[in-house]
């Protein structure tokens, strides 16, 4: 076995024991109830959003590909928690906005998130280019599969 079979084989079993642990968590997270992956999705892009463009229902339900019904409610659960506040949107009384509430805002992100920028912070920006090429590409590749 010539070096790069091996790095590659290396690389294949870490990657078969993240999944490993991410779905032992997923387990974990949806025992207690907790925010599920689509939740921490929905806010990131939510709280990502500039200032003066809010994100709509329809923004959210485009950004996660899921249905207007389907994003009912993941607003209602983001809301019951207290993340967002959903508001009349100030150009069209038709719609509404989503904001992270302000207690959200002056939180600190989940522990997850924490933990992953902190592991983000060892990297030297070239590795970190490397390894975000890596997960682009298995994303990728995940999301072609049927």
């Amino acid at each position: 076995m010539n070096e790069t079979t091996t790095i590659t084989s290396d690389l294949v079993h870490c990657v078969d024991e993240f999944r490993r642990v991410d779905a032992q968590f997923a387990r974990r997270l949806a025992a207690v109830r907790a925010p599920n992956d689509t939740d921490r999705v929905a806010m990131r892009f939510i709280a990502d959003a500039p200032a003066d463009a809010p994100v709509t229902p329809g923004d959210l339900a485009a950004h996660l590909s899921v249905s207007t019904a389907a994003i009912t409610s993941v607003i209602r659960r983001l809301h019951e928690r207290g993340q967002i506040v959903v508001a009349p949107h100030p150009a069209d009384a038709r719609s509404k906005v989503l904001r992270p509430s302000l207690r959200d805002i002056n939180s600190p992100v989940d522990d997850l998130t924490r933990r992953i920028e902190a592991i983000a912070e060892e990297f030297t920006p070239e590795q970190t280019d490397v390894v975000a090429r890596f997960l682009r590409r298995l994303t990728e590749e995940i999301d072609d599969l049927p």
